[in-house]
């Protein structure tokens, strides 16, 4: 009996932390439209290439996109980074990247009000149509935001396919690189090994106290 009570609340754990972190059914999800025309390129990603290179163009400046090796224009600036990068590979591990640009990412911070997100996973995230508005028009999708409309026109066939190929791009590059997916899952199944030793424990301790106190 008492070990189908731990199975039962290492369930009842595990699926609390899946709902809180992977799929979290209280947390707003906002539908936005893409038209068919555009979201046929945002989901191809053999525009992936033409998209990467837009995405230098128009979005570098500020953002990075780390499992690509993509960096902001004041990192790549940087003459340290060739150093780590012949170092730790093309994709330098995030707490590497974060420590030694500290004085680049502060400046976004300063100019920006924060330092722009790494858009690695932002596909994932969002999914295709936010993040085709969100580029297209940001003001529109949230306001207040200090990112400016750096597509023109949101009006416009050029403007909209772009930032179609920018997308795909994103869709393209959102799974981690293979070290760091390891780690990734290794860190999960880590996780969960604790949560299930502890509850074992715990209940344990517990049948032991309460025999001393003879309620058991």
């Amino acid at each position: 009996m008492g070990m189908v009570k731990t199975v039962f609340f290492t369930v009842i754990t595990v699926a609390f932390f899946y709902i809180i972190w992977i799929n979290n059914i209280f947390a707003p999800h906002e539908h936005y439209e893409i038209p068919d025309k555009y979201a046929k390129i945002a989901n191809d990603v053999s525009y992936a290439k033409e998209g990467k290179q837009l995405f230098e163009t128009y979005c570098a400046s500020c953002h990075s996109v780390r499992y690509d090796a993509v960096y902001p224009a004041t990192v790549q600036s940087n003459p340290n980074l060739k150093a780590l990068q012949e170092k730790y590979g093309k994709v330098l591990p995030r707490d590497v990247y974060e420590a030694v640009f500290m004085n680049e990412l502060n400046a976004l911070k300063e100019s920006f009000g924060k330092v722009p997100p790494d858009l690695s996973t932002m596909y994932l995230v969002k999914g295709e149509g936010y993040l085709f508005n969100f580029i297209l028009e940001p003001q529109k999708v949230l306001p207040g935001t200090s990112m400016p409309a750096v597509m023109g026109d949101p009006n416009s066939e050029e403007a909209k396919t772009n930032t179609a190929k920018i997308v795909a791009y994103l869709k393209s590059v959102a799974e981690p690189p293979p070290e760091e997916k390891a780690k990734r899952t290794l860190m999960g199944v880590g996780t969960i090994a604790y949560l299930v030793v502890m509850g074992v424990l715990i209940w344990l301790w517990r049948a032991r106290v309460l025999k001393r106190m003879g309620l058991h």
